[in-house]
């Protein structure tokens, strides 16, 4: 059982289903995890199951786009228009930077290299900064875990300068890169059969990371959009910034066919 944090108020729980665990075992977790309160969503045992494997390219792209020189507040503010609770960089700070960090190498090793994390991410992991439980991360936070403000020193801890200029993207660019990728890694899980069904994908994204309900949940909204629209703007993102925009055998094929 997988739970969220924190766990009181997250309502998912993925029941890891491993090659040798039985039917009657999965109906019995569920039912706990129904009478816990709780939605279950049966997963296969891959690395990040299903939430944690769509959200790490998520959050990976937002620290591209930081790095990139896009301003941190602009966009946690943009996460947050498009429905999202919290906005990415705030989320990296609640999990903690050296958790994603970590979680980050682990999806690249059970994954492969297409999830290799920014080199951002990977050198922020090895510094004492970890986010709201240490008092520092994106945002600094006082004794009581309040956040009080950006704290750009984390230029610093990158080798680098605060950016005297920032980059000038579209909003609606930036919503893509973070949003893009999670529709492309949700294609690649269900087309492997993490979960058996989009609605499951839905269902799973919804309440264990709080996507916007009203947007029908990921893989509705890639409907909205329908698959041919998102896959010409993951071959536009792809152009732009290589492999990790490289889309699906299932967003291809979808698109292709006409079929949502």
């Amino acid at each position: 059982m997988h739970f969220f944090n924190p766990v009181h108020k997250m309502k998912l729980v993925e029941i890891v289903r491993g090659r040798h665990t039985s039917d009657e075992v999965v109906t019995k977790i569920a039912a706990l995890s129904l009478r816990m309160g709780k939605t279950p969503v049966v997963v296969k045992d891959v690395a990040g199951f299903l939430v944690n494997r769509l959200l790490g390219p998520y959050l990976d792209e937002a620290i591209r786009l930081y790095t990139a020189g896009v301003a941190p507040e602009r966009l946690d503010r943009l996460a947050e228009e498009f429905g999202m609770p919290m906005g990415p960089l705030r989320l990296i700070d609640e999990v903690g930077i050296d958790v994603s960090a970590h979680a980050g190498a682990a999806l690249r090793e059970g994954l492969g290299d297409r999830l290799t994390p920014s080199p951002a991410l990977v050198a922020l992991g090895e510094t004492e900064r970890l986010g709201r439980k240490g008092g520092r991360g994106f945002y600094l936070y006082d004794q009581k875990g309040r956040e009080r403000e950006i704290d750009e020193s984390v230029y610093a801890d990158l080798g680098a300068s605060v950016p005297k200029k920032r980059r000038k993207l579209r909003d609606r660019d930036i919503r893509a890169r973070l949003v893009v990728q999670m529709i492309n890694e949700a294609a690649r899980a269900l087309d492997q059969g993490i979960v058996r069904t989009a609605a499951e994908v839905d269902l799973a994204m919804i309440m264990g990371t709080g996507f916007p309900p009203f947007r029908g949940g990921l893989l509705r909204f890639a409907d909205s959009l329908h698959p041919k629209g998102v896959l010409d703007r993951t071959r536009e993102l792809e152009t732009k910034h290589g492999a990790r925009f490289e889309p699906a055998d299932l967003l291809v094929e979808l698109a292709t066919s006409d079929r949502t």
